[in-house]
């Protein structure tokens, strides 16, 4: 697959996750239709409509897109959750268990698998295994102030230019809570610094993956693109930025350039 064809793809997906987040449904299987029209086989874009249909309650059709989605990457531990909690609707739930199970097997740091599944327990009468469960996300969830505190210091680190010792705390509030999508952009802000412009990339992806809505992630990792000369993924990224915050002058001002640029 081609960068500039791969970029396009990620980019129909973020698309299609914003319009999800924003309860836009219709435009979010469009956005995803359009992705599978240049690739067929793009397992996130399977995730994201897997999302979508469970969102709007067609259970069938939602674990068809999660069950492609696992085929092509079976370490998806999300995706096993997904699957697991359209299992629990529908009360199968030794398969609800084995795929709760998958996910933590895979991530074992997340409370909410562990949350999940001990609701599975006791509505089947296990209730030392629920009880273990629930101790299992409290003593996880007791971590998150931790995090935060690595994720003051780091920024602290960042605003004095401490550049090493600012992505060394970011990382430590990231293994403390691997959902904390402040966490991922501020740790890209600080590769940018180092000009590591891929690895940042990578990190304000994934502090979208988080939050999908997440304005300034969305306009620096449009900056950062811009900075490379893949120009048109950085239009994507700042038409993303306007659609989440259409107050916000910065993403506009960028675009300009883009298009100044490209007419010339």
């Amino acid at each position: 697959m081609k960068k500039q064809q791969e970029n396009s793809l990620y980019e129909l997906n973020r698309t299609a996750e914003l319009y999800l987040t924003q309860g836009k449904l219709e435009e979010a299987i469009i956005a995803c239709n359009q992705a599978l029209e240049i690739v067929p086989d793009f397992p996130p874009i399977y995730k994201t409509l897997g999302n979508i249909f469970h969102k709007m309650g067609e259970i069938d059709k939602a674990k068809e897109w999660y069950l492609k989605a696992i085929n092509q990457q079976p370490e998806w531990a999300e995706v096993h959750a997904n699957l697991g909690s359209l299992y629990a609707k529908e009360k199968q739930w030794q398969l609800a268990i084995k795929s709760y199970q998958e996910a933590i097997g895979i991530k074992p740091n997340l409370p909410g698998f562990y949350r999940n599944l001990g609701k599975i327990w006791q509505q089947i009468g296990k209730i030392e295994l629920a009880r273990d469960c629930q101790e299992q996300a409290l003593s996880l969830e007791a971590e998150y102030p931790q995090a935060l505190e690595y994720l003051k210091r780091g920024k602290k680190f960042l605003e004095n230019g401490e550049i090493e010792e600012a992505i060394a705390y970011f990382q430590q509030a990231i293994k403390f809570n691997p959902s904390l999508a402040n966490a991922y952009q501020k740790l890209g802000d600080a590769l940018v610094e180092k000009k590591e412009l891929h690895p940042a990339i990578k990190s304000y992806q994934q502090a979208i993956e988080q939050k999908q809505d997440l304005f300034i992630a969305h306009h620096k990792l449009g900056k950062v693109f811009q900075e490379i000369g893949e120009l048109d993924t950085a239009i994507i990224e700042f038409k993303l930025a306007i659609e989440i915050n259409p107050n916000s002058p910065l993403p506009y001002k960028k675009l300009g350039e883009i298009l100044e640029k490209k007419k010339n």
